[in-house]
């Protein structure tokens, strides 16, 4: 499995066990859900698409899948739904920690 790949897969599975063991309520339901991955993720892309354009970063092929989305690789969408998954996910845990 190439490595970008597993990373995120690794991410999302640490993500997941975390969210399920503490019983985290990420979002209040699926409209805000929906809006907050909606709005990150084409935030994401847009800022990828343009630093991409500006060449100031790039995505060898070493790591990756090779499937690309108008030059952008599958990984990377799936990072900018992935990531602020996490980063709620951390945030919420430490919300709920610090309630006790």
């Amino acid at each position: 499995m190439p490595e970008y790949l597993l990373i995120l897969v690794i991410f999302v599975s640490v993500g997941l066990f975390i969210q399920l063991k503490y019983k985290l309520k990420i979002y209040e339901n699926k409209i805000q859900a929906i809006h907050v991955m909606l709005t990150m993720f084409l935030f994401g892309l847009a800022w990828d698409y343009f630093a991409t354009y500006r060449h100031h970063w790039i995505f060898p092929g070493n790591g990756l899948i090779g499937i690309r989305i108008f030059g952008l690789p599958i990984e990377e969408f799936l990072f900018f739904l992935i990531a602020p998954y996490i980063a709620l996910v951390v945030f919420k845990y430490h919300e709920q920690e610090d309630k006790k």
